[in-house]
């Protein structure tokens, strides 16, 4: 049973083997399989317990509901990144668009040999992929439901000689209701809410929502447990407090929060290296007229890929956003919005993601805040940006474009091919971009040694014992790909570590 702040009506008291603390890709993975092995559990979720009874497709009402401070999160620096997080149980696995990729090889390689992870091994994540892809079902959607934007740039890329592919997706029949980012209406997609929260209940773990780790325990070097505090989610009131007992804490709030907690607390930081290190996967979106309708809004809203230029830290993805979002994203004003708001069916939308080389920092937040990031792009990776929106641009046109909105202000209408061609050799500046991201990574290393690193392998604090960290924090670069299935496949990896040598603890 999932505890909220209306359930509670007194203190609580819990002594368990294992305290979690966040429910999205990492901490619900934690939580049942560590439930299901017979271990005593507790998790921790600090936003509420939504449903398909409360998805009403309204991305206002939704992001008030389930993304952190409303969707408003950002990094500042030039240009200031936009970084939504889900704030509710299952995390932003709830609200993101359920792209699965496993780690790319060359990654894992890159870490052991480059970043001090000698040990880490590709063929040895083999088993924990599969773990993983079976629990939330990875799957190749069929073309109806991947929509026709997909469809268009597969046209286009074809004319280029470039490949297009459709996009795997954690989800069970899936009718390409095309709102995975504010809640699925139809209970298709295999977010940790439906599928690893619900079966970490079955097995005994009690979840609390509504529920905000303030403090750990720490006593001669090995963590002891938790403090908290039931919020109340209308008013923001706290009331009730829970003391938590653990031989193992997991920390698993995210990329952001989680070394703004331990920063908070001045713990697991004698290498310094606690905050530092955030990447982001950078996120440009374009945006082309058709003559034809499009219909965006029908099917999955990330449907497809093109992979050709990975290599090159460029990743071309489906993306596409209903009209009271996509507005905010369009150039004009006045009759020139007018008409572009008219046409809402005739636009198509493909994204580009960076593997980036900045590195950005997060602090202790201040005001009450549970963080402060700050990240700036650098040139190089404001070159791939314009890269990867010319190669967008490009399949576009090719696939009949009228016009391309490229999201970078020294130059937002591409109306031509000889438009395009300008705009690959005008001069740009970071801080030209519209930057969202989604993808926040890296802030609490992981590596063999104790002074360059925050974690070893097992994502286990060089500093305290008992102490591991269970979310996208650990991973020392970019992956290159959308970091779900990597982040539950190490909190997979680290939860049969910690049943094995719970004695130790």
């Amino acid at each position: 049973m999932i505890q909220e702040y209306r359930d509670i009506s007194d203190h609580i008291i819990e002594d368990v083997d294992v305290c979690v603390i966040g429910t999205g890709a990492g901490g619900a993975v934690v939580a049942k399989e560590l439930a299901e092995k017979g271990l005593d559990v507790v998790a921790l979720e600090e936003g509420s317990h939504f449903t398909v009874k409360n998805f009403n497709q309204d991305p206002g009402d939704m992001m008030a509901m389930m993304y952190r401070d409303s969707g408003t999160t950002v990094a500042l620096g030039l240009p200031p990144a936009s970084i939504t997080l889900g704030k509710c149980i299952g995390g932003t696995t709830t609200v993101n668009s359920a792209t699965c990729f496993r780690t790319p090889q060359e990654i894992i390689e890159k870490w052991s040999s480059e970043y001090e992870c000698n040990g880490l091994v590709y063929q040895e994540l083999i088993p924990y992929f599969e773990r993983v892809e079976n629990e939330i079902n990875v799957t190749e959607l069929t073309q109806d439901v991947l929509g026709n934007i997909y469809q268009i740039i597969k046209r286009g890329a074809k004319e280029l000689g470039i490949d297009a592919k459709p996009l795997k997706h954690n989800v069970r029949n899936c009718e390409g209701a095309g709102v995975c980012q504010w809640g699925c209406i139809r209970k298709a997609k295999q977010s940790t809410d439906v599928s690893y929260i619900p079966k970490a209940d079955n097995y005994g773990a009690r979840i609390y929502a509504n529920c905000k780790a303030r403090k750990l325990v720490v006593e001669s070097g090995r963590v002891r447990g938790v403090e908290g505090v039931f919020i109340d989610p209308k008013t923001n009131k706290k009331r009730y407090r829970i003391s938590i007992t653990a031989k193992v804490v997991c920390l698993a709030m995210g990329a952001l929060i989680t070394p703004g907690f331990l920063l908070k607390q001045n713990l697991a930081n004698i290498s310094g290296m606690t905050g530092k290190g955030l990447t982001i996967h950078p996120c440009g979106r374009v945006v082309a007229e058709m003559e034809e309708d499009v219909l965006g809004h029908h099917g999955v809203s990330q449907g497809g890929q093109i992979d050709t230029f990975a290599d090159e830290g460029i990743m071309l993805e489906g993306i596409f956003i209903p009209p009271g979002v996509m507005a905010m994203a369009l150039p004009g004003v006045g009759e020139d919005h007018k008409y572009l708001a008219k046409h809402y069916n005739n636009l198509a939308a493909f994204g580009v993601m960076v593997s980036d080389t900045t590195r950005g920092r997060v602090f202790p937040g201040l005001l009450g805040y549970s963080y402060l990031a700050v990240y700036s792009m650098n040139q190089a990776d404001a070159e791939k940006m314009r890269k990867g929106i010319s190669h967008v641009a490009d399949i576009f046109f090719a696939a009949g474009a009228k016009r391309v909105f490229s999201g970078c202000y020294a130059m937002p209408v591409l109306n031509s091919r000889n438009d395009l061609n300008e705009f690959r050799k005008i001069k740009i500046k970071p801080w030209h971009f519209e930057v969202m991201a989604f993808h926040p990574l890296g802030t609490c290393r992981m590596g063999n040694n104790p002074m360059s690193s925050v974690v070893d392998l097992n994502l286990e604090s060089h500093e305290i014992k008992g102490l591991f960290v269970t979310d996208g924090s650990p991973f020392p670069t970019s992956l290159g790909v959308n970091p779900q299935v990597t982040i539950m496949t190490f909190a997979t990896r680290a939860a049969e570590y910690i049943n094995a040598n719970l004695h130790r603890y």
